[in-house]
């Protein structure tokens, strides 16, 4: 497995071939995978790596990008993304239709004909997978979807059984994955060897924030590099801040509360405890807790 086309794909090698393992394109069955993690944890870099390596083996194939945001962005989202679907796997530009079932009934019908790969990215809510891959027998023998998101929740409700966690980078890859997008280099620039480390315990292994520090950081001196870890401190990345700040939008407003207080309050401590404290201020813990687990918040 070849990954050095892209130089910036930094721990991906293991994660691409333990999802394509799980797929086990070989097998005339059809077969969902899940790639669950945070927001900016690389999941779409992982789902497109994977479908980068094995679409050849298709007779169709489409990455649909944006789930949760085309779909809840208007009225006809979930319309166009399912016309998306059958015209990049039908290779026909040319599909218009109306109606959401209309689509549907197509969707059932014509995706039979041939072996298909499709990525669905970023997906929040079983609905858009009912849309989007409701069943199984949608599509012919040996096609395989992938399916990314942030809340676990969302594929267990709709029957995936092989989900892959996607883990944060690790110490060596982070500094890896820093060196290449601000020095464009493996290591560290000589000299800037204790700032780099700075930086990537800020970060604390989550790939879009260190991308986003390299490419800032890139061609500043040392001077410029201290200053811009004093701000962290106090000011936090806005391009970071918004990914994250989606999972938390998207919660209830009891796991809002359940969230602030684990992280300003109750964080470092046992989970029983923790658990007691929240139900005596009238917070049902466990299920809450749960929750913001499935979510990776």
């Amino acid at each position: 497995m070849n990954l050095c086309i892209d130089r910036k794909l930094v721990g991906m090698e293991t994660r691409v071939k333990n999802v394509v393992s799980s797929l086990e394109t070989g097998f005339d069955d059809v077969r969902m995978v899940g790639i669950k993690g945070m927001g900016g944890g690389g999941k779409t870099t992982l789902a497109r790596a994977v479908f980068n390596h094995i679409s050849t083996l298709f007779e169709g194939k489409s990455f649909v990008e944006n789930v949760r945001e085309v779909s809840k962005g208007s009225l006809f989202g979930l319309k166009e993304l399912q016309k998306k679907v059958l015209s990049d796997v039908l290779n026909d530009q040319s599909i218009v239709e109306k109606g959401i079932s209309n689509l549907e009934n197509m969707m059932k019908t014509m995706m039979r004909s041939r072996k298909v790969l499709v990525v669905l990215d970023d997906v929040d809510d079983v609905e858009q997978l009912e849309a989007l891959a409701g069943e199984l027998t949608w599509f012919k023998p040996g096609s395989r979807i992938i399916i990314t998101t942030r809340d676990q929740q969302v594929l267990v409700a709709h029957e995936v059984k092989c989900i892959h966690h996607v883990n944060l980078l690790s110490y060596e890859e982070a500094i890896c994955l820093f060196s290449r997008y601000a020095f464009k280099t493996e290591i560290p620039k000589q000299g800037y060897e204790n700032l780099s480390r700075k930086v990537v315990r800020y970060a604390d292994g989550l790939p879009l924030t260190i991308k986003v520090l390299g490419s800032h950081l890139c061609g500043r001196n040392e001077l410029e590099w201290a200053d811009a870890i004093e701000r962290l401190k106090t000011i936090p990345l806005d391009k970071t801040l918004k990914r994250l700040e989606l999972s938390y939008n998207g919660l209830e407003n009891d796991q809002k509360e359940i969230f602030l207080d684990v992280i300003c309050i109750l964080k470092g401590e046992e989970k029983d405890i923790s658990i007691r404290i929240l139900e005596s201020c009238g917070f049902n813990a466990q299920i809450g807790l749960r929750v913001l687990e499935q979510k990776s918040l």
